[in-house]
């Protein structure tokens, strides 16, 4: 690669700038995404000053291409398409195509090629973090066709890279049409019910009207909440029975107890309330997670909850129906309910006082209830399937992706004669 390049392999500043409201971006790892930079994930602005001064070291341009080199994306690549005045700090390596010799664009197609990316992951080195050094990034191979096929390569892979990314954007966005609709589904259902014909006003502002048969109830009326027990620093072991922390309830709805805190064996004997239990409907009642909710599934030891999971149940089973108090837990009015009462004590904090300021409306049957479960399952089922679909699309392309582009760039398909067909599509 030494020998491609217009100037020597380098990298943005090593110090740490003053960040700025407002002034010229200033780009780290993060915003290296899908191969191009991400303005809207950029680290901050620096200064016109900080930007002169970086710049003698590194100053970025148009058709550049960035490497990655330390941390956990070390190897991910941009191509620079923007002649937006920027500038990079150390985690970036600059890469600058002498075009003399090498076509940018077909640099960056080779270099986010498996080939070279391979060679990355032999290359680089573990401290603290993954890290590959510059010198070592100079050293990688890089096999070059003439300048007339590397036009040819090029054009090749715009055209196909082009129909894949129109292929993948497009699945990407039935998904979050499907999400959407599923959303809808969901509010619809557990507002209005499933084939209610009469309604009545509500004097909520989360809600305009509800079945003229339905009930506005408090949630502490109708739903108990339980905290878990306050364990304190000291009763944490090395081993012993594992904890539910907020930090285990995970977005997916699963219960992640991969990197849990332990307590000796003892407190499941004393805190026999405490267990966690198959079927049980937690929610972080505290910090950034705060209202995240989930429904306890294949548990095969026995946790302890903690203080800040909150752990619901039905004051009634006669009334209320479980799997329909888990959907009201989970909804979009609960969650902004929670989010205007919560209150400020050095982090967000929701408890039993304001669960008592709550409201959700209730079928007075439990039948109207199971059924708005069932179908909510049903929805979400069938929801999860089609996204599947899409999504196992998606990754089959991305594949093909790889594929072509290792192929073209390594003269495994010879496309010196390829020319375009404007009528290509993939569906």
């Amino acid at each position: 690669l030494k020998f491609l390049v217009k100037t020597k392999v380098t990298d943005g500043p090593h110090e740490t700038p003053t960040p700025r409201e407002q002034g010229i971006p200033f780009v780290s790892a993060e915003a290296v995404q899908n191969h191009t930079i991400n303005f809207d994930a950029i680290w901050g602005y620096i200064s016109n000053a900080d930007h002169v001064k970086f710049s003698k070291k590194c100053k970025p341009q148009n058709h550049d291409i960035f490497i990655v080199k330390s941390g956990a994306t070390t190897g991910k690549v941009a191509y620079v398409n923007t002649p937006i005045e920027f500038n990079i700090w150390s985690p970036l390596a600059l890469v600058r195509a002498n075009e003399k010799l090498i076509y940018s664009k077909f640099l960056f197609y080779y270099i986010i090629s498996p080939y070279f990316q391979k060679q990355v992951q032999f290359s680089w080195s573990f401290g603290t973090q993954q890290n590959i050094g510059m010198g070592v990034i100079q050293n990688l191979k890089i096999a070059v066709p003439l300048k007339d096929e590397q036009t040819q390569i090029v054009k090749y892979l715009n055209f196909k890279t082009d129909l894949i990314d129109g292929f993948i954007a497009n699945r990407q966005k039935q998904i979050e049409l499907l999400k959407e609709q599923l959303r809808k589904k969901i509010f619809k259902a557990l507002i209005k019910g499933l084939s209610n014909k009469d309604f009545k006003p509500s004097d909520l502002p989360w809600f305009t009207e509800i079945p003229a048969n339905w009930e506005m109830y408090k949630f502490n009326a109708a739903i108990k909440l339980l905290h878990g027990f306050q364990f304190r620093d000291n009763h944490f072991k090395e081993a012993g029975a594992k904890v539910a922390k907020i930090t285990q309830l995970k977005a997916d709805g699963s219960l992640d107890l991969s990197e849990a805190s332990l307590v000796d064996v003892k407190f499941l004997i004393t805190l026999k309330k405490k267990i966690i239990k198959n079927g049980d409907i937690l929610m972080a009642l505290t910090g950034g997670t705060i209202g995240k909710i989930i429904r306890v599934e294949n548990l095969e030891e026995e946790v302890l909850q903690n203080y800040r999971v909150g752990k619901f149940i039905p004051k009634d089973t006669r009334t209320l129906d479980k799997d329909f108090m888990f959907w009201v837990l989970s909804s979009e009015f609960t969650f902004a309910q929670i989010l205007y009462l919560q209150r400020e004590t050095g982090q967000p904090n929701i408890g039993i006082g304001d669960f008592s300021k709550m409201f959700f409306p209730m079928p007075n049957t439990l039948e109207e209830q199971r059924e708005i479960a069932a179908y909510i399952v049903e929805q979400k089922n069938e929801t999860n399937t089609l996204i599947s679909k899409y999504q196992k699309q998606i990754d089959l392309m991305q594949e093909y992706r790889t594929a072509i582009i290792s192929q073209a760039v390594t003269g495994k398909i010879d496309v010196r004669d390829w020319q375009p067909k404007t009528k290509e599509i993939i569906s």
